[in-house]
C-alpha cells in the first residue's frame, strides 16, 4: 500500500509540468493545408522587413500539433480577458500560468507537448472583424515587429489558431513558430 501511494505522489508530480490542458477544436486537413500554403509561399520570396532589413526566401515550415494547441490556448486566454500581450494573463485561462506560475511562449509550447526547445516565435494579433488566414499573415508579413518570425530560416514548425468571443467581437489569433533541438550524442 505504501509503494502504491509513493508511485502516485511520485506520478502526480513528474507528470505535472507537461500535464495536456485543453484539446482545441478539430482542425481539417484542408484549413492546415491552407495555413501552411500561406506561409510558406510568403517564406519562399524575399521580404521586406522594414528596419530589420531585406529577409532572404527561407525553407518552409511544417505543420505541429503541439504548437497548434499552444497557438489555441493562448488565443483563448486573450479573447476571454480582452487583452493582447505575449504573457498570460494570469487568469483562470491561462493554463499553463496554473502549472508555472507564469505563462509565455516558450513556457506554454512546453506544456503542451513541444518539448526540447529552446527557439521559439510568437506572431499575435487581435480585431473586431472577421480575418481570413491571408490577411492574417499579410498583416504579419507587413509589420517591422512580426516579419523576422516569418522569415527566420531556423524555424521548422508553425501552428496558428484563432479564438474568437461574441461578447466582445473581438477576434484573437496566435501564430507559434518553432524548431525542436533534440540533443545527439557521439559515441
Amino acid at each position: 500500500m505504501r509503494f502504491l501511494l509513493l508511485f502516485i505522489f511520485l506520478a502526480n508530480v513528474t507528470f505535472s509540468k507537461s500535464l495536456v490542458h485543453i484539446q482545441p477544436p478539430k482542425i481539417s486537413k484542408a484549413k492546415i493545408q491552407e495555413y501552411l500554403n500561406i506561409i510558406n509561399s510568403i517564406r519562399s520570396r524575399s521580404q521586406d522587413c522594414g528596419q530589420f532589413g531585406i529577409k532572404p526566401p527561407a525553407p518552409p515550415v511544417r505543420w505541429n500539433y503541439n504548437l497548434y494547441k499552444a497557438a489555441y490556448e493562448h488565443s483563448r486566454d486573450m479573447a476571454m480577458n480582452d487583452f493582447l500581450e505575449h504573457y498570460g494573463s494570469g487568469t483562470k485561462y491561462d493554463l499553463t500560468g496554473k502549472i508555472y506560475g507564469a505563462s509565455d511562449h516558450f513556457l506554454r509550447a512546453k506544456a503542451n507537448g513541444y518539448k526540447h526547445n529552446n527557439y521559439i516565435g510568437e506572431n499575435i494579433l487581435y480585431g473586431n472583424y472577421h480575418f481570413t488566414p491571408r490577411l492574417v499573415m499579410k498583416l504579419f508579413i507587413q509589420h517591422d515587429e512580426h516579419c523576422p518570425n516569418m522569415m527566420n530560416r531556423r524555424f521548422k514548425d508553425v501552428g496558428v489558431a484563432y479564438y474568437y468571443n461574441p461578447q466582445t467581437g473581438n477576434e484573437y489569433w496566435t501564430v507559434l513558430f518553432g524548431v525542436h533541438h533534440v540533443k545527439r550524442y557521439k559515441y
